[in-house]
């Protein structure tokens, strides 16, 4: 392998990192800034009741993008690797026709069975309303992600995280600053919110859009007809990852009081903050780990591996030793009655490592085409976070539930780096430990 092929790797990713860094400077204010407005506005019980109907539309969302997102990036990826840029505006409008309908459905669903989800399911059928109301985010907020996964896909990484990460919660803060909040107006705040995200987004996404031209010798078939297929593969791990999110929320509010829920929703979302820094750096590295891969850059995909999780731990341990450290008076910082979590935000927090230590790895798998493995790493991590919750959550309420999406997360990341090590033959840990080893011998 030259110089070059490896150095070209190198700098797109130090780009990569820097506009990730950039991005989480406006992102983690935004998002708290969220969580702070909707948890000061609506106290810990209205809270609670925001946290249900929010993780209800945030498994529900899944379902109305099954992975389309991912499968754009990695196939506009792939095209831009081969300079095959003939395919790219097949794969977005039939990437934007599928989501828009599978969204619709989502919606309608989330609307019909509003009683069903409210009264027998969680036992609390003040959530009738609330829930048929938020069935307006779903088009909106899936079509935003999927504007943000082609940006990725196109290597516009800032652009990418603006339109998926913080545009949407910022614009969110600037009105609720102005108008307050009540758990409808929270909802229907959200919807418009992510409205105008997308629109943004389709106007990035139409400037950055390359001439089309077919390549000399096309190595991959990027055909849009396909792009379901390539969805659906991918869809084990956005399930996984949104279930990770939501689930424990719905489960817990199943069991224990809307007080419980406000508690571990809080320091949840608190905890998640550093999984926006994880999530981003994994959506830097997926495209490059397609384009890698597909060039046969063995080396390189290692080396952009290791990097990836060296740059996720730099960026989130500071966080998450606050968290450790003074759980109680941050979430005193949401308002009255929050600091109680502060055992859970603990644990949460040791989960988060987990999650650091092992970042993008399930998306390597996927971006590489090892679906199979993926689809069986995600089931086993999905059964033991719906299975802890269930008997850790009856026990110790949320303390109980935090141990079991911490366990989940570890057996998710464990697991991503063992079959990357087994189908790959790559160690990012090995590369990065002696890369700091090298350095610090040289110093």
């Amino acid at each position: 392998m030259t110089g070059g092929g490896t150095a070209a790797p190198r700098r797109g990713l130090v780009g990569g990192a820097l506009a990730t860094i950039a991005v989480r400077g406006i992102d983690l204010p935004s998002r708290y800034g969220f969580h702070l407005l909707v948890a000061a506005s609506l106290g810990v019980e209205q809270a609670g009741r925001f946290y249900i109907v929010y993780s209800a539309v945030t498994a529900l969302s899944g379902l109305g993008r099954v992975g389309l997102d991912r499968a754009l990036t990695r196939r506009l990826a792939v095209a831009l690797a081969h300079d095959d840029t003939r395919q790219i505006r097949p794969l977005l409008l039939r990437g934007m026709a599928l989501v828009s309908a599978l969204s619709l459905l989502a919606g309608l669903l989330l609307y019909a069975g509003a009683p069903l989800l409210a009264r027998t399911l969680l036992g609390k059928p003040a959530l009738i309303e609330p829930l048929r109301l938020a069935a307006l985010i779903l088009l909106p907020q899936n079509l935003s992600t999927l504007m943000a996964g082609a940006l990725a896909g196109l290597h516009r990484v800032g652009q990418s995280q603006m339109i998926y990460s913080w545009l949407w919660p910022s614009l969110f803060c600037a009105v609720a600053l102005v108008t307050g909040l009540t758990l409808p107006g929270a909802l229907l705040l959200m919807a418009l919110a992510f409205l105008t995200a997308t629109l943004i987004g389709a106007v990035l996404l139409v400037r950055a859009l390359p001439a089309a031209h077919d390549a000399p010798h096309p190595a991959l078939p990027t055909r849009a007809h396909g792009l379901m297929h390539d969805g659906m593969a991918m869809f084990s791990l956005e399930m996984t990852q949104l279930l990770i999110a939501a689930a424990p929320v719905l489960i817990l509010g199943m069991l224990a009081d809307s007080r419980a829920v406000g508690l571990f929703s809080l320091a949840w979302r608190v905890a998640l903050m550093v999984n926006i820094v994880v999530s981003g750096i994994a959506a830097m590295a997926s495209p490059r780990y397609a384009a890698l891969h597909a060039k046969n850059q063995a080396a390189d995909l290692n080396r952009a591996a290791a990097q990836a999780i060296g740059l996720s731990l730099l960026l989130t341990l500071p966080a998450v030793a606050v968290m450790l450290a003074v759980p109680a008076p941050l979430l005193g910082m949401f308002g009255h009655g929050f600091a109680d979590g502060a055992d859970v935000l603990r644990i949460l927090a040791l989960g988060q490592i987990l999650a650091a230590a092992s970042a993008s790895m399930p998306d390597l798998l996927g971006m590489t085409g090892h679906r199979t493995a993926l689809r069986r790493l995600n089931l086993v991590s999905l059964t033991v976070l719906l299975l802890g919750t269930l008997a850790l959550a009856h026990f110790w309420s949320a303390a109980g539930t935090a141990w079991a999406v911490s366990l989940s997360i570890a057996v998710n990341g464990l697991g991503a780096l063992i079959l990357a090590r087994r189908d790959l033959g790559l160690a990012p840990w090995r590369a990065l430990t002696a890369r700091l080893l090298k350095r610090k011998a040289t110093a």
